[in-house]
């Protein structure tokens, strides 16, 4: 009786060693940002489990109790291993660290949630602060412009003239530009003055080459821009910069928590007289004159509040610059000036429920603009005008997953727009959208992986009406390292008439009917990584586009006034092109980037019968672009060369005049220093270090070889912050 008991004691214990449980996994990144797609296995004495987390970061495997070992993988953070002893049911939340390099980077734009930049349909680059706050730029464009097919046009060089984008060969008004994941981008005009975003609170930038109307509604046909503000950096911060034109620049950026609330507030100011010198052609020589009426004094104050699910962030910008004329003749001088001042409040709030998210992002934007002209007289008097614009708009999104593996984000958008000024008619737009976007993931045996896209929209506007556009896309690849995915995606967009087009005085045209246009992509992206070789990460990627308008908006001279110029809807546009974009980091000490396109923008139709101007590139739109950037590291010492090329542009439509081709080297040399509680770093900045004599538009030269210097000190925050892992 007693040898019958002890077996069936010995037959009890081992059945509840091999008791089989459920362990569910979360993982999570720095920021307590749930991250989707990491491998998770789970190894055992004969018995081994492997799955992938979803878009919350979640997972379920079943496992043994007793000892386990646990490992999670993903491209974009480094491999977590850990012992752990299992008895029961568990839930465990495990953190990952972001690698210190990172090239395959995490994006939110190009889905409306998380997802990596190599399994997305579409070309996307990420800037982080890490990137550009090496080349020292002293503006939004000087980061902007090391982008893949991008084109700034530049107005005069120093930090407070106008700067527009050409993105993929499309006009300035083909790109939506957003803040904190809502567009900010101007219904009055529909271009956004890249002056108007300081590069100090800048925390990344994220772009989207491609047509996404689908998810963003109108005017991103040729792509989208999503600056992400800072939310805290764990110092107190002090920069002081002086360099050529005068310029003199003064940052602090001040950051705390109180319990769960995080602080961040930052203030800038950047001035200067703002002349330079450039080099005019007077007959068959070149003379140097100097820039007149250049000067800019431009100060911005930025706070923002946050916790774990909310942020809130204020944005202020106030700028005031002269605007010299253009140089058509010789050494012109003028006394035109420009003032804008610029209120950005976001707030963002994130609800995290047990298989779901829902997210809400809230933007109000208030802008005025002054220009003032007294050396242009017209009726006897000079100019003098005024917009004031407030825009409000919110976006919605739930994220959840069917039973049938199908996640599914829909979503609705309104925005309210009001515009007055005294060169228009006083307008308002109420825009509301609702929005749908799926992806369907199939994999072969974790051999092959594929992601199906479908992205749906319509959108109403009480100005003209319902407009539905449609997105599909495909990547397909191999999921392991080294990681290959083809991209392919194809849609429709279309750009609203702004309020400019509808309600200018005596020109606006209340008739015209949205752009329309249909788009194609087809890439791939290339990426390799190893801890052990000499090539520590590599990443290349392709991609081929076309862009097809119909209906495009043109200012043109009115049949019955030759001199009165108004907008119709008449053009075709086709852009097409091949853009390529790499980046080698080569042990700890070297990285090499890069980027290069080739793409044409004709005008397709006839205006009149013998229209000179058919099949002809558009203005202003380079044939090729290219960036070329060397990153050394010494230890502490550091050197950045950055190369920026653009091709022949046209400045008339028939394309018998053209501005040449020009390569600009900016070269960055510096230093981190640390002593006791201080650490910071000195930088000495040459732009144009060869000195090139360039314009991006006609009468607006660029300023000659100048510098800039930098000084930055900090003080690192001691407190631990709940939850901080160390």
């Amino acid at each position: 009786m007693k040898m019958k008991a002890w077996l069936i004691s010995i037959l009890l214990t081992i059945n509840v060693l091999a008791q089989d449980v459920t362990v569910e996994l979360k993982v999570i990144d720095e920021n307590k940002t749930a991250v989707k797609d990491a491998i998770v296995e789970i190894q055992q004495i004969n018995n081994r489990q492997r799955s992938i987390t979803d878009s919350l970061g979640l997972t379920k495997l079943i496992a043994k109790t007793g000892d386990a070992k646990i490992t999670i993988r993903h491209l974009s953070y480094r491999q977590y291993k850990s012992n752990l002893k299992i008895n029961t049911d568990t839930l465990i939340i495990i953190q990952l660290s972001t690698r210190l390099i990172k090239l395959n980077e995490i994006t939110v734009t190009a889905t409306g949630y998380k997802a990596n930049t190599a399994e997305v349909a579409n070309f996307v680059e990420v800037i982080d602060e890490e990137t550009f706050d090496k080349f020292l730029p002293n503006s939004f464009s000087d980061i902007l412009k090391t982008g893949t097919s991008i084109y700034i046009r530049d107005y005069g060089g120093t930090p407070a003239q106008l700067k527009t984008i050409s993105l993929r060969g499309t006009g300035s008004e083909h790109t939506v530009f957003m803040l904190n994941g809502v567009r900010i981008s101007s219904f009055q005009n529909g271009v956004f003055d890249l002056s108007l975003i300081p590069a100090d609170v800048i925390e990344r930038i994220e772009i989207i080459h491609s047509n996404m109307s689908s998810l963003y509604g109108a005017d991103a046909i040729g792509g989208v821009v999503n600056v992400i503000t800072k939310r805290k950096n764990n110092f107190t911060e002090f920069n002081i910069a002086t360099g050529s034109f005068g310029t003199r620049k003064f940052n602090f950026n001040f950051s705390g928590s109180v319990k769960n609330l995080n602080y961040l507030a930052s203030f800038t100011r950047n001035y200067g007289a703002g002349n330079f010198h450039y080099k005019y052609k007077l007959g068959n020589n070149e003379i140097t004159l100097n820039r007149k009426n250049a000067h800019f004094n431009i100060s911005d104050f930025y706070i923002n509040f946050s916790s774990q699910n909310i942020s809130f962030s204020t944005l202020y910008l106030r700028s005031a610059r002269g605007i010299p004329a253009p140089t058509t003749k010789f050494d012109p001088s003028n006394t035109a000036t420009q003032f804008d001042e610029d209120i950005n409040l976001t707030l963002s709030i994130t609800k995290p429920f047990a298989s779901s998210i829902l997210k809400a992002n809230f933007l109000f934007k208030n802008s005025l603009l002054k220009y003032t002209n007294n050396d242009l007289i017209i009726a006897g008097s000079g100019i003098s005008s005024y917009s004031h614009n407030l825009l409000f708009s919110g976006v919605i999104t739930y994220l959840f997953k069917t039973n049938f593996d199908l996640l599914l984000v829909p979503g609705f958008e309104v925005s309210f727009g009001i515009a007055n000024g005294n060169s228009f008619e006083k307008a308002k737009r109420i825009n509301t959208g609702l929005f749908l976007t799926a992806e369907k993931k199939l994999e072969v045996q974790s051999l092959l992986t594929t992601r199906i896209y479908i992205m749906l929209r319509n959108d109403r506007f009480s100005d003209f009406g319902n407009k539905f556009i449609y997105k599909i896309g495909i990547n397909s690849g191999i999921p392991k390292n080294p990681l290959l995915s083809l991209k392919f995606s194809y849609g429709t967009g279309f750009r609203a008439p702004t309020f400019n087009d509808l309600y200018w005085y005596g020109s606006g045209n209340k008739n015209l009917k949205p752009e329309t246009s249909k788009s194609y992509d087809f890439g791939f992206v290339l990426f390799s990584e190893s801890a052990k070789k000499f090539i520590k990460e590599f990443k290349f990627e392709a991609s081929i586009f076309n862009i097809d308008i119909t209906n495009r908006i043109v200012w043109l001279p009115s049949e019955e006034n030759q001199n009165l110029w108004k907008p119709i809807n008449i053009d075709e546009v086709n852009s097409r092109g091949i853009e390529f974009s790499g980046e080698i980091a080569f042990s700890n000490f070297l990285k090499l980037s890069g980027n290069f396109s080739i793409s044409q923008s004709i005008r397709k139709n006839k205006r009149t019968a013998d229209d000179a101007t058919q099949n002809k590139q558009l203005i202003y739109i380079p044939k090729s672009t290219g960036n070329f950037g060397v990153h050394l590291s010494f230890e502490k010492m550091f050197l950045l060369l950055q190369t920026n090329y653009v091709g022949l542009r046209y400045t008339t439509e028939t394309n018998d005049r053209w501005l040449q081709p020009y390569v600009v080297v900016d070269a960055t040399f510096g230093f981190n220093y640390q002593v006791k509680l201080f650490s910071g770093s000195v930088k000495f900045s040459i732009k144009n270090l060869f000195n090139e004599n360039y314009e991006t538009i006609v009468g607006y030269p660029m300023p000659l070889r100048n510098y800039l210097v930098e000084f930055s000190m900090q003080i690192k925050n001691q407190t631990k912050q709940k939850g901080e892992v160390k």
